[in-house]
């Protein structure tokens, strides 16, 4: 075994594609992140629209999909680093999270408004999201690892879980410290609100397919017919199975909600997973008519895309914690434009971050800078 796992394979090296589908879905988390937090039109039909195309299935799917490819590929497989590193991503979940809140605690504090600091606590402190479920995915990933089970049998457990969360009923509770908990593993509720998003038992089937597929792609000897072949099938699937989910109004793309899509079911997440296979097909093609400089670009902001997603919800939170509080409305092209404004800064500041953070990594491996590259 270990002969094989050290042996080249034909495929190994950087998939531009591949990066270049993760900063595509960023772009898109920004973008509907700030119309969510600007509190824009949601009736808007093109808001609608976006919401279900790019701002749900081509961004999270997309982006832990790809997450999971990333696995297959890295070199750092031993599984008690996957392990930490895990770890160290929830520890960055509810870090982003205070730093976030501080505009709350600010705003509760001036005004004795202790309904403010309650739910700032129990709600905003507490809640998990995307860093979350990436950080007890690698915890996972990091254990199934340590007992040297076969790949693909990852991929079997993923369409277990879905299929235990196909069935399973959301589980509503009256304590919201038991609900954070619980939010973490399977679709929870204190009482009519969820403060944990992406829980494990229904979207690990992401990573877990892009890790059986990542595994597939490295053995290729014909990239470029390997994601035509892919993206042909993952796209046909996904096209025509979201329509006849919108004219049969079956899944979260016919009768939307937030329930339906944190707490994705298997048919829905079926068709995510063939939209960004379809998507890393596209996007292999599209990376194949860039020049040297756009290469480097995609690959530089892929290596910094975990500051970006965390600098970017920093922005937006310091920006609508005091002005939506305030009573500000703001109209939807402003808001465009202002999503544009915060993916160019954290985009910047990201990659800005992430190479003095390397440089001091490199002067002192003990540094505390480490923290917030995980």
């Amino acid at each position: 075994m270990e002969k094989d796992e050290n042996r080249r394979l034909p495929n190994e090296g950087r998939q531009i594609g591949i990066d270049l589908a993760k900063c595509f879905a960023i772009i898109f988390m920004v973008i509907i992140h700030c119309l969510m937090e600007f509190e824009a039109d949601s009736s808007a039909t093109a808001y609608q629209i976006f919401d279900i195309t790019c701002g749900s299935i081509l961004a999270a799917p997309v982006f832990m999909t790809a997450m999971g490819v990333g696995l297959a590929y890295s070199k750092k497989s031993d599984p008690k680093k996957i392990i930490f590193r895990g770890l160290h991503l929830l520890f960055l979940n509810y870090f982003i999270n205070l730093l976030m809140c501080i505009p709350n605690y600010i705003i509760a504090g001036v005004e004795n408004n202790y309904e403010l600091l309650f739910s700032t606590v129990f709600y905003k402190n507490l809640g998990g999201d995307i860093l979350a479920f990436a950080g007890l995915t690698l915890i996972l990933f990091g254990l199934l690892k340590l007992t040297k089970i076969k790949d693909y049998y990852i991929l079997l457990i993923g369409i277990i879980l879905s299929l235990v969360a196909t069935f399973i009923p959301i589980f509503v509770t009256n304590n919201i410290i038991l609900e954070n908990f619980t939010g973490l593993f399977f679709l929870s509720k204190c009482n009519t609100e969820s403060s944990v998003a992406f829980p494990l038992i229904s979207w690990f089937i992401c990573p877990a397919f892009g890790y059986w597929y990542g595994n597939l792609l490295k053995k290729s000897t014909n990239p470029n017919y390997f994601h035509l072949i892919f993206g042909i099938i993952g796209t046909v699937i996904a096209v025509v199975g979201f329509i006849l989910c919108y004219v049969y109004k079956f899944g979260f793309a016919g009768n939307y909600s937030e329930d339906l899509f944190y707490g994705m079911k298997i048919f829905d997440s079926a068709l995510c997973i063939s939209a960004a296979v379809g998507f890393f097909g596209l996007c292999h093609f599209i990376s194949k008519l860039f020049n040297e400089k756009l290469v480097k670009g995609v690959s530089t902001m892929s290596n910094a895309l975990n500051l970006i997603y965390i600098i970017h919800w920093i922005l937006i939170a310091y920006i609508t914690t005091p002005t939506i509080h305030y009573g500000v409305i703001y109209p939807v092209y402003s808001i465009l434009l202002i999503a544009v404004g915060i993916i160019i800064t954290a985009t910047t500041l990201g990659i800005l971050l992430k190479g003095y953070i390397k440089k001091k990594t490199l002067e002192n491996p003990g540094t505390l800078w480490r923290i917030i590259n995980a």
